[in-house]
């Protein structure tokens, strides 16, 4: 299965952003172009710089929330630097660094300095301010049977919102549906724990978080995207996992090419914890992805991939999940298929039940 050249165009220009932890501004910038060239999008940015933008009118009972972040390093001011996120130092050792704007940092990783968080490394090369932030000096973007990119977490997830927009767009879809770009995640879920003290979003919103998890053998490559019914914290709302799973079947029925995965993904912690915590109906979606935090198998760093056919069924789970929202009803389908199995055995249950009275 191919991309879709809408879905392509927003992950070239989305992969392509350098991003770091507190220093999101390109990718923010990238969304609010895309708003700028649509009637149909507005935004509005928190006091803590998280980003919404919402299609078509009033206040959406349905956002997708992703984060807009990647693990990087910042300089200290004093020969080394801190990473940002989940990166193991050791295998950063050696690797070659860029600043934010694209240009050579004419530095590279050299040794641990710190373990723990954060840990820190020390930088061989040239001299940088405090507070100049670091990402990987790796190719850019490219496509095939996987997308690959320096940061695939979590900027296909902002890419593949855009790309919802523009599909509801070119249905003319005439209700209402929001995205939460968020910042900070990699750190401790910084963004989402500022907006959810300071939103005035009812609590009834459903919120979807979208999010790239390490590649397990029970989830693998190619079987789909993975309806995600909780983290190593906290199992997220049932009733919206089975309204995302009444979707993912009606559009299996439809298009036999799409595929999808349900998992407990407990290798990590996402920001549906954040948002079950604070009271909201969360659920979530997430691709199963290789080289995690740029972690290559055999040591050192490399670029992230997923596969290209689990990216454009997780657009289309999206898409269609927007489309039906608010008319599903998971609860009530859970009901019809549990009164189901009980018509089906009740008169045997009853009836060996009493045979063995005799």
């Amino acid at each position: 299965m191919q991309i879709g050249k809408d879905f392509r165009r927003r992950l070239q220009t989305v992969l392509s952003c350098p991003t770091a932890p507190f220093h999101e501004a390109l990718v923010h910038r990238t969304i609010l172009e895309a708003v700028e060239a649509s009637p149909r999008l507005r935004a509005r940015t928190d006091a803590f710089g998280n980003l919404e933008v919402v299609y078509g009118p009033g206040r959406p009972r349905l956002l997708f929330a992703c984060h807009t972040d990647h693990p990087a390093l910042e300089a200290t001011g004093n020969g080394t630097a801190v990473i940002l996120g989940g990166m193991r130092p050791r295998a950063l050792r050696g690797a070659p660094l860029r600043l934010l704007d694209g240009r050579p940092a004419g530095a590279r990783a050299g040794a641990t300095v710190r373990e723990g968080k954060p840990a820190a490394v020390r930088l061989l090369g040239g001299k940088l301010a405090k507070g100049t932030p670091l990402v990987l000096d790796l190719v850019g973007p490219s496509f095939g049977r996987h997308v690959r990119a320096r940061a695939i977490d979590d900027l296909l997830a902002v890419a593949a919102c855009l790309a919802m927009f523009d599909r509801l767009a070119a249905a003319r879809f005439k209700g209402s549906v929001g995205a939460l770009f968020t910042r900070a995640e990699e750190v401790g879920f910084a963004g989402a724990l500022g907006w959810v003290r300071t939103t005035r979003t009812p609590k009834t919103t459903t919120i979807v978080n979208l999010e790239m998890s390490s590649a397990r053998p029970h989830t693998p490559q190619g079987n789909g995207p993975v309806l995600r019914v909780g983290d190593r914290m906290t199992a997220f709302s049932q009733d919206v996992l089975s309204e995302l799973e009444v979707t993912a079947t009606a559009l299996a029925r439809k298009k036999k090419d799409f595929r999808y995965q349900r998992a407990l993904m407990d290798g990590g912690a996402c920001e549906a914890t954040v948002y079950c915590h604070a009271g909201f109906r969360a659920g979530a979606l997430c691709l199963p992805l290789r080289n995690y935090h740029n972690h290559a198998p055999r040591g050192g760093v490399t670029r992230e991939y997923v596969r290209a056919d689990d990216a454009e069924n997780l657009v289309r789970w999206m898409t269609a999940y927007a489309r039906a929202f608010p008319g599903i009803d998971g609860q009530r389908a859970r009901d019809r298929r549990l009164e189901r199995l009980w018509r089906q055995h009740r008169g045997r249950l009853a009836r060996t039940a009493r045979e063995a009275k005799r």
